[in-house]
């Protein structure tokens, strides 16, 4: 029987501080570094272990667990949080996660692959496409996926241990098979940060495809759904374009990590034969990190063995079981990981019993908000040159803004930026009463001198969302006011204490 499975007549226990405390521990192992707490309980994106009152509009970046979620893993664990899970539990709760997440997103024949983040992901991509050539890795805006990835994608380590506890090498690879892949960058942005045509975009990655096949190498092109500034590159029409013109002589990895996405498009991706890469501790809510792809069956049927240096970054049971060398994998369990998957699901399946007209109108009112806050402070909305959006419009641009705060503060660079963002999640509850948490900057472009400029953003989440569904529209407007006002109120502050924290200019 599966250690989370309760038995009907069993009183359900009142969750306990040592409970909650077990299970926050639990719910940061399983990972590298960057999910582990500090002395305050907060790991390095100031995501705190437990569910948290703040004023939380950074999911772009990471989420922080949901009250509902952390109480329902309570209930559904208070027994086994004083053990390891066994392999076999691990396998058969993860088999109930593909089954939900085959329903909610796929189809019945797609393979899904866990990982313990968005930059793990990328492995499953390379062993979607790994034919035995060297691997041509076409990656699409570099500032604008996971920060690791540009090492991941390649094959390679990006950090010196991995979810599996293994000490490795950083950016050496993970096997002798993606020694010698080599990495293309496709740009998202033009020099002046205006994201570029879609059509320009999928005839560079086109481009790319074609130099990697005529010098006898596999190509793996990314697209991204979602990106960390919203936006989504080539279009899905641009994307089938590409899939006509080479077929299966190249693999696409969609980089979908942030879940801004409709299930039909997810659909559409994988009957093109795109492996799709999702996580759970972004939009999804979930707590960081988790990840898990979605692989048609075609592309699964082709698939060679995995290299041996897939031992060291996960086990057997985040891989399908009739993937080629699966069972070679080691047969262990990640209760880190699955905590942190099952309260994603948890998450996914409220937001999906939302009417889509709802949702839309949610991130509308969002946006109108958000707005008026980016014209009170005059910050600028880092969109296109005219402030409108030229990609394809979806849940990914809708629910994510990324606002430029050198329009503002003319010499506010990225440094500047990720300085004023620590500064709100350490200070704006001793300055204004409640923690606020934004979105990282992101790099879109650069100052007059170069340097990159310095943003922020700002995103709704699926437990935002579900919560802001119980509110009429005039609540609804109410709330978004308040927030947007402390909001604003938050980034004035941290903007004044860096300025003020500056040595004087001398002539």
């Amino acid at each position: 029987m599966l250690l989370n499975a309760i038995p009907a007549d069993e009183p359900r226990l009142p969750p306990t501080k040592r409970y909650a405390a077990r299970l926050a521990t639990a719910l940061t192992s399983g990972g590298d570094a960057r999910i582990r707490p500090d002395a305050d309980g907060r790991n390095q994106y100031h995501a705190s272990v437990l569910p948290s009152d703040a004023l939380a509009y950074g999911s772009s970046t990471i989420s922080s667990i949901s009250d509902h979620a952390f109480h329902t893993l309570l209930d559904r664990w208070h027994h086994g949080l004083d053990r390891p899970v066994a392999a076999g539990d691990y396998a058969e709760a993860l088999a109930i996660l593909r089954f939900k997440l085959v329903e909610a997103f796929g189809t019945p024949d797609t393979a899904v692959v866990f990982a313990a983040s968005g930059t793990d992901l990328e492995y499953a991509g390379l062993a979607a496409a790994h034919d035995g050539r060297p691997v041509t890795a076409i990656l699409l805006g570099r500032d604008e996926v996971g920060s690791g990835c540009v090492h991941s994608a390649a094959g390679r380590f990006f950090a010196d241990e991995t979810a599996t506890g293994a000490r490795v090498v950083a950016q050496s690879a993970i096997d002798p098979a993606f020694a010698g892949t080599e990495l293309v960058d496709v740009p998202v942005r033009d020099a002046a940060g205006r994201p570029r045509a879609s059509s320009t975009v999928a005839d560079d990655l086109a481009a790319a495809a074609q130099r990697a096949i005529a010098n006898d190498r596999r190509p793996v092109v990314h697209v991204v759904h979602g990106s960390k500034s919203g936006l989504t590159l080539p279009v899905l029409a641009d994307v089938e374009r590409i899939v006509a013109a080479f077929g299966d002589a190249v693999t696409i990895v969609v980089d979908a990590c942030q879940l801004r996405v409709a299930p039909a498009t997810i659909r559409r991706y994988l009957a093109l034969g795109c492996v799709v890469l999702m996580t759970g501790s972004k939009f999804a809510g979930g707590p960081p990190f988790s990840g898990f792809a979605l692989i048609p069956d075609a592309v699964r049927a082709r698939a060679m063995p995995l290299p041996d240096g897939y031992r060291r970054v996960a086990t057997r049971a985040e891989w399908p079981a009739d993937w080629p060398g699966a069972d070679r994998l080691p047969a262990s369990g990640n209760f880190g990981l699955l905590l942190r998957l099952q309260a994603a699901m948890i998450e996914i399946e409220r937001f999906a019993a939302l009417p889509a007209p709802q949702v839309d109108h949610i991130a509308a009112r969002f946006g109108h908000h958000v707005g008026r806050m980016v014209a009170r402070l005059e910050l600028r909305d880092v969109l296109d040159s005219d402030g409108k959006d030229r990609t394809a419009p979806c849940l990914a641009a809708a629910t994510l803004r990324t606002l430029d705060l050198s329009a503002r503060w003319r010499t506010c660079d990225f440094d500047q930026a990720r300085a004023i963002h620590r500064h709100i999640a350490r200070q704006s509850r001793q300055w204004l009463g409640r923690e606020i948490r934004l979105g990282q900057p992101v790099r879109t472009h650069s100052l007059a001198d170069g340097r990159a400029a310095g943003t922020l953003r700002l995103s709704l989440s699926m437990p935002m969302m579900v919560e802001m569904a119980t509110l009429d529209d005039a609540a609804l407007d109410t709330r978004f006011d308040r927030d947007m006002g402390l909001i604003g109120a938050a980034i004035s502050a941290a903007a004044a204490a860096m300025d003020s924290s500056r040595p004087p200019q001398h002539a």
